[in-house]
């Protein structure tokens, strides 16, 4: 279905540049041929159905399952506290890299800082091949694994923490990739929601 609408559309995703989010968001994009639009990156599921909710944006896109890791739950536990209305649904084929530091050796990594959902869908090959780095997940924005491999780029975060996610992130910020494709399943694909304000509520301002 093609968009031909003047209007630009604001879309506000989970996830920052490079996120997986964000690679959705094209190919839907593409799908529908729509061109006229703003992306705000927006990390958390909170904050896109917060700015749902405020009328900031004018559709939010989120991760809400995946084949290997399930039900995303960060996701879920914010849609219990918001009202709005699904308007989209679809899924892409996602693989994930683990990724380092370009000054870093192998050697200098301990622990790996990704999305819970990320390690959800590795957790059997990293515990195959790396079963010594220890996994963890930041706090509030940092949960996108995306923003964490911005501030490893920036050298923001120590040698000893790697990220996981899409080889894209290594090309964006300039990490060392160590191993590409640790998901589980070949066929690895998540879900997307967009959502918008709840009919009743989206001609008031």
């Amino acid at each position: 279905m093609k968009h031909s609408s003047s209007k630009r559309i604001i879309y506000g995703i989970q996830g920052g540049k490079g996120s997986f989010n964000e690679e959705a968001i094209h190919y839907y994009l593409k799908r529908e041929g729509i061109s006229r639009y703003r992306i705000k990156y927006l990390y958390t599921a909170e904050n896109v159905l917060r700015a749902i909710e405020e009328g900031t944006i004018d559709r939010g896109q989120l991760a809400i399952h995946n084949s290997a890791g399930g039900i995303v739950d960060e996701s879920i536990e914010a849609l219990a506290r918001y009202k709005c209305e699904v308007v989209e649904k679809f899924a892409i084929k996602i693989s994930h890299a683990l990724m380092m530091r370009n000054d870093a050796k192998p050697s200098d990594i301990t622990a790996i800082m990704t999305h819970p959902q990320v390690l959800a869908q590795c957790r059997r090959n990293l515990q195959k091949k790396y079963p010594k780095l220890i996994q963890t997940s930041g706090k509030g924005k940092l949960i996108d694994h995306a923003l964490v491999a911005k501030k490893l780029g920036e050298k923001k975060l120590p040698k000893s923490v790697a990220t996981m996610g899409s080889r894209i992130l290594a090309e964006l910020y300039h990490l060392t990739v160590v191993e590409d494709r640790l998901e589980d399943l070949k066929e690895n694909y998540t879900s997307f929601l967009q959502v918008g304000r709840p009919h009743s509520q989206a001609g008031r301002t």
